[in-house]
């Protein structure tokens, strides 16, 4: 890789180089370029949601909360001005970035209890409308069939028809590194998944694509 050959200090970039990078070549981009993007890109998408993961394993609230991984974004941005990407991209990356922060705990979330969950039942004590941001939903608190509560309140498998009294499904985690949830359909789990991981793909394809298009040829001679 070789970035030696930047422009000279002299020559202010363009309007365009500046907000989507001089992409300095003709035809595709050199082979190397396109490696050290992917590259950036997954380092900077495993990067990112590390922390968060690693809370996720290690039941840590304040790493799950997606703290540190969106100071890891920062550090993703701060070197992506270094190599003068284009303005127009690093900012997406910057927003994509904390979005895959906070994703990433509720994804490995999600493929823990997918993989490692255990199902059982319990009992709905009450049920309270959503409020806020979801007010479609509804919450429900509820203890297990012992009569032993169930740390916080479960949304899915909760209902507008469910009333007190009522099973419900439930999925945890034996270590208890997660709090449980209702069960849903398979589809759906995988739909929430998805959705998990969406802001991290295009966080890597984003970021290799800036990387790709900064590169700056200095002029003949």
């Amino acid at each position: 890789m070789d970035r030696s050959r930047l422009d000279s200090p002299r020559r202010a970039p363009s309007l365009s180089a500046t907000l989507w990078g001089a992409a300095a070549y003709r035809g595709r981009p050199p082979g190397w370029l396109v490696a050290e993007g992917v590259l950036v890109g997954v380092v900077g998408w495993a990067a990112v949601a590390a922390p968060g993961v690693a809370g996720t394993l290690l039941g840590s609230d304040v790493l799950r909360s997606g703290e540190a991984g969106m100071v890891v974004a920062l550090g993703l941005v701060v070197f992506l001005l270094f190599l003068r990407a284009g303005r127009a991209l690093v900012g997406p990356i910057a927003v994509l970035g904390v979005c895959w922060a906070v994703s990433a705990p509720r994804a490995a979330t999600e493929v823990l209890l997918a993989w490692g969950g255990e199902i059982g039942s319990a009992v709905v004590t009450s049920v309270a409308p959503g409020e806020g941001e979801a007010p479609e939903r509804h919450y429900c608190s509820v203890r297990h069939p012992d009569g032993t509560p169930v740390p916080g309140r479960i949304w899915r498998g909760c209902g507008a028809t469910t009333a007190p009294g009522d099973p419900i499904g439930l999925v945890y985690d034996p270590q208890g590194r997660v709090p449980p949830r209702g069960t849903v359909d398979s589809g759906h789990d995988r739909e929430l998944l998805a959705d998990s991981l969406g802001a991290g793909l295009a966080l890597a394809a984003l970021s290799t694509v800036a990387v790709v298009r900064s590169y700056h040829m200095a002029p003949a001679g």
